[in-house]
């Protein structure tokens, strides 16, 4: 069960502790417009269309700490899409390389930005359970992806 785990070999293992695991062998999933994210989709890769404006929402990193979600721009265009945390209840921190040049991100919204993002550039997220998520991502040119 959730709450009591299972032992093997004389390892618990809880619910939470594969959580980030449980799509690792599933396809991409493509998102082209407004998605609320769950634990459900953690270890999920996600194509992302820049083909209208829209917003990909995470769940709070507090109920499911240690989960990945990885966004991968395949389709690039005039729209920015944004990933934000659902009610605001998380900051990101981490890395963004562009070009070859790391830089901090530190924020509240990551931007795959319009007339910047190319193809290829991608998000890496893990939840930290304390009210932050942990960024990894890689653009090709300045500015294909923001924080704020």
């Amino acid at each position: 069960t959730a709450a009591s785990g299972v032992t093997i070999d004389g390892l618990l293992i809880k619910d939470a502790a594969v959580r980030g695991l449980q799509n690792s062998t599933a396809g991409a999933t493509a998102i082209t417009t407004t998605r609320v994210m769950t634990l459900a989709d953690a270890g999920g890769i996600f194509t992302v269309a820049q083909s209208s404006a829209y917003d990909i929402d995470l769940p709070s990193p507090t109920t499911g700490a240690g989960c990945w979600y990885h966004f991968q721009l395949v389709s690039p265009g005039a729209f920015n899409v944004t990933i934000t945390v659902a009610g605001a209840a998380a900051t990101f921190e981490g890395t963004i390389t562009i070009d070859g040049a790391t830089v901090p991100a530190t924020g509240s919204t990551l931007t795959f930005a319009t007339g910047a993002s190319v193809l290829g550039d991608n998000i890496s997220i893990c939840s930290t359970g304390t009210g932050k998520y942990f960024v990894r991502a890689i653009a090709s040119g300045a500015g294909g992806i923001a924080v704020s």
